[in-house]
Parts: C-alpha cells; sequence; structure tokens
C-alpha cells in the first residue's frame, strides 16, 4: 500500500511528540509526588513536634489523663490525622484511638517497611528524615516517624540509659494529595493531547503548502515530460519559485528536462538520418543487383554457348577457363540472389500470424529429403510451439538453419540433426554434430559475407545467417550459437509464441 510522505513524516512526528509529552507528564508528576512528599514531611514533622511538646510534660510527671486528653482532642480537631505513641517494643502506649492502646504496633500499622524502619530508629537513636506510603484497602496514607529523645526531666522514670523512649507515628490520609496529583496528571495529559494535535494541524498544513504541494507538482510535470518531448510541446516545465532545497530539485529538474529534450532531438536527427542512409543503401543494393543480372546473364549464356557448339576446336585449357567463368557467374547469380533476399528482408512490411514451426520445418526437411536420404543424415525433430510471426520470413530463417546443419555436417561420420523447443529458456534449437566453429568468432558468423571457411572447403555466399539475424530481430526476438570445434553447433531462436487467449 502506498504512504505519503506527508503521512510519513506526520506519524514520526506524532510518535515523537508523544514521547517527549509523556515524559514531560512523567517528570511533571513524579516531581509533584516529591514535592507533596517534602511538604507532607515538614507539616508532619511540625505536627508531631507539637504534639510532643504538648504531652512532653504530662509524661514526666506520669499524668496519663492529662496525654489521653489532649490526644483526644487533636482528634477532634484534626479528622484526617491518626496518633500513636509506642515504646521501644512497639507497643502502643497512648494512641487517639483509644482501643489501641495496650496493643502491638502492627496490629494497626500494616505496612512492614515502616516498622522495619521504626525498629532500625528505636535502636539507632536517629531522627528520621522521610514520610513512609502506607496503603490499606483502597486508602493511601502517609506515615511519619518522629523518636522521642530521653532528655534529663525524664531520667527520675526511665534513668540515663537508654537514648530513646519510644516514638510518635503520625498517620495522614493522603487522598487527597494523590487526587491532587491525579488532576494535575489528567490536566497536563489533556493539555498535553491538544498540544499534539495542534502541532500536528499546523505541520500537516506547512507541510502541504511547503513540501507536499511542490513535490506532487514536480512528479506530475516529471511523469508528462516524456508525452511532452515526444509531441513536440516541450517547454520549461516546472516555476522555479523557492531558494531552499525544493527549489534545487526544480532546477534541476528543468535543466535535466532541457539536456534531455536536446538530446532527444539529436537522436531524431540521427534516427532519420540512419533510417534514410538504410533505405538509400537498400535500393542502391537492389538497383545493382538487377543491373548486374543482365550482363551475367550474357557471360553466362555466351560462355555455354562456346562449350556446346565450340569445345571441340578449344584446347583443354580454354575449356578448362570457360567452365571456371560459368561457375564464377552461377556463384554471382546466387549471391545477387541472397543480397536481394537480405535487402528484401529490411523493406517488407511484416505480415503476423499464428504459425506452427513444425509444419514449416517439415516442409523444409522433405525439400532436401533426397540429400538427407543419400547421405543417410539422421533427423530428429521435437515438439515446436507455435509463433507469431511472419510466415515467408519464418520459411527463410528455418530454411537457412537446416541448410547450414546440412553443410557443415558433410565430412562427418554419422551425421545427425536435432530441432526441438527448449522451455526452460522458451527457444527453438537446431543442432548438428558437424564440425563447429571456436567461439571466439561467434558474432562474426552472423554478420554478412563472414564467413569462418575457405570457399573451397564449404560452398555459401556468407549471407545466410546474417539473414536469419535480421528476421529474428525484426520479430523482436535473439538468436545465438553454442559451438566447439569438430563436436558441432546448436543455433537457438527466441520467438514471441502464441498464446490462446
Amino acid at each position: 500500500m502506498r504512504v505519503s510522505l506527508s503521512v510519513k513524516i506526520l506519524v514520526v512526528l506524532f510518535v515523537s511528540v508523544a514521547i517527549v509529552m509523556t515524559a514531560v507528564i512523567y517528570l511533571t508528576v513524579t516531581h509533584q509526588t516529591e514535592e507533596m512528599l517534602k511538604e507532607v514531611t515538614a507539616n508532619s514533622e511540625e505536627t508531631a513536634s507539637t504534639i510532643y511538646a504538648g504531652i512532653k510534660y504530662p509524661m514526666s510527671v506520669g499524668d496519663s489523663g492529662a496525654v489521653e486528653k489532649q490526644l483526644l482532642e487533636i482528634k477532634d480537631r484534626l479528622k484526617n490525622i491518626e496518633v500513636f505513641i509506642c515504646d521501644t517494643n512497639k507497643k502502643i502506649v497512648f494512641s487517639t484511638h483509644l482501643e489501641s492502646i495496650k496493643k502491638d504496633l502492627d496490629n494497626f500499622i500494616l505496612n512492614k517497611n515502616i516498622l522495619d524502619e521504626l525498629s532500625y530508629y528505636l535502636k539507632s537513636g536517629e531522627l528520621p528524615e522521610k514520610t513512609f506510603e502506607e496503603q490499606i484497602g483502597q486508602k493511601k496514607y502517609l506515615v511519619h516517624i518522629h523518636t522521642v529523645q530521653n532528655q534529663e526531666e525524664c531520667f527520675r522514670c526511665h534513668g540515663p540509659q537508654k537514648k530513646v523512649l519510644g516514638a510518635i507515628l503520625l498517620r495522614k490520609s493522603a487522598d487527597k494529595n494523590y487526587a491532587a496529583i491525579a488532576t494535575l496528571k489528567n490536566n497536563n495529559m489533556f493539555v498535553s493531547i491538544l498540544g499534539i494535535f495542534a502541532v500536528i494541524l499546523i505541520s500537516h498544513t506547512l507541510m502541504v503548502r511547503v513540501i507536499s504541494r511542490p513535490v506532487k507538482r514536480l512528479a506530475a510535470d516529471i511523469r508528462e515530460l516524456p508525452m511532452r518531448i515526444s509531441d513536440g510541446s516541450y517547454s520549461v516545465m516546472t516555476d522555479v519559485d523557492r531558494t531552499d532545497e525544493v527549489g534545487d530539485m526544480q532546477n534541476s529538474f528543468n535543466h535535466m528536462a532541457s539536456e534531455l529534450n536536446e538530446k532527444t532531438k539529436a537522436l531524431e536527427r540521427s534516427n532519420i538520418k540512419i533510417v534514410k542512409a538504410n533505405k538509400e543503401l537498400e535500393a542502391f543494393a537492389y538497383s545493382v543487383s538487377h543491373d548486374l543480372r543482365a550482363p551475367l546473364r550474357n557471360i553466362d549464356g555466351f560462355s555455354k554457348i562456346l562449350l556446346d557448339e565450340f569445345s571441340q576446336q578449344l584446347d583443354e585449357k580454354a575449356v578448362h577457363y570457360l567452365r571456371r567463368v560459368r561457375n564464377g557467374t552461377a556463384q554471382m547469380s546466387l549471391l545477387i540472389d541472397d543480397m536481394l533476399a537480405f535487402s528484401k528482408i529490411g523493406r517488407t512490411e511484416l505480415h503476423l500470424t499464428p504459425v506452427n514451426c513444425g509444419n514449416i520445418v517439415n516442409s523444409i526437411i522433405e525439400y532436401y529429403s533426397k540429400e538427407i536420404e543419400d547421405r543417410n543424415i539422421s533427423i530428429e525433430i521435437g515438439e515446436l510451439p507455435v509463433v507469431r510471426c511472419d510466415t515467408i520470413m519464418m520459411q527463410s530463417l528455418f530454411s537457412n538453419l537446416v541448410a547450414n546443419a546440412l553443410k557443415f555436417t558433410r565430412n562427418t561420420d554419422n551425421p545427425r540433426i536435432t530441432i526441438g523447443y527448449d522451455e526452460n529458456i522458451e527457444a527453438i534449437y537446431i543442432k548438428d554434430n558437424g564440425v563447429g566453429f571456436d567461439m571466439e568468432y561467434h558474432d562474426k558468423i552472423f554478420q554478412v559475407f563472414q564467413r569462418l571457411h575457405l570457399p573451397e572447403e564449404y560452398d555459401g555466399t556468407g549471407i545466410g545467417l546474417a539473414i536469419v539475424k535480421r528476421v529474428v530481430e525484426r520479430h523482436k526476438g535473439s538468436v545465438w550459437a553454442e559451438s566447439e570445434l569438430k563436436k558441432g553447433t546448436t543455433f537457438f531462436i527466441k520467438l514471441p509464441v502464441y498464446k490462446e487467449g
């Protein structure tokens, strides 16, 4: 699925802003929680000191009633605070809740960490510097410990040996504090979400105006460029209205488009010249070939008359020369025929129809049947495909390839020719076990008048394989050969296979 550049940038921007805002919210909440605990600790210490100052004298003189009275007054005045005064064995001595007196503290303080810290402070005599958190059911509390130090006025009852006589524990409901933090967090989240959407909206508007719209316009110009150049309506494709990177892209595109337009025009001019030169060359070859036929017929005709009517009056040397003249004219006539055929392939309009290659090959094998029988050549023809081609040109192609295989197996024992279709590479092949050739000269064999053997060894004009290559190229196909000296040659022809529907 295609995703536009602006969407990708928005996603990255959204994730980045969300991460930043989450970090801000987390740090804010953490800071607020720490500040709350510091404030509660200070307030709790102040409250504990105040309570201790109020009950210090009654405790020193053993006036339990006065202590209990003051704690009840605190309970009535400070509804959200519980006070527990315990001895060094963590046994509750005084409390704002009378039912807890003379009971173990761990029945009321359920946080084991608080009790462990209290034990440490009772042994060491240190004053705690922090407030502890405790949760009972769904309610949250903050617990502050204030150790009661053994002072001189307490020596009368407790002696001077102990450092600490006990501790005052203040437990305060923290639901309002945490609710305030939660409200702050929710407000921050709400503001952050609004901020994220505002940033995204502004960024999207800017990206569309500054990036997406110019890039889309430039992409449309690029898509239209080939059509504008081909139909001759090319002009400066895009207006440069920026001095940033997008402007650099616009300038680069205009420069590229101008260069491409100039090169296209130069290429068209060259193609026109090449087409004109090819037509002139083909016309020249056609004209020369026709003009050569008349004098050739005269030379061949008069040479035949001399041999038929005056051979008895000529010596053996003259007869030999006349026969060589006749052989030369025959070879020249064959060469002219091949040149005309080669020229005609380039000029003839293609008439493409579905053609069964097997039928064409069988007709050609039938044409050479006498030679095949006389030389006892083994012919194997596999199933060949139906191709979309010009029938006459295809007959010329297979005729040249079969003739080539027959010719170059002439000096081979047990000659074999195999014709088939390789489905793996989707190519027709014609394989023989003839003389073969060195693959170094592979490209040379498809050139006009290029021969790898002397005329005395193998006859021919050197145009047959050039005709094969031109026929294949006109059908948008390809042809190549694989060969090894004295082990034969295989020609491969790749043509557009016809498929019904």
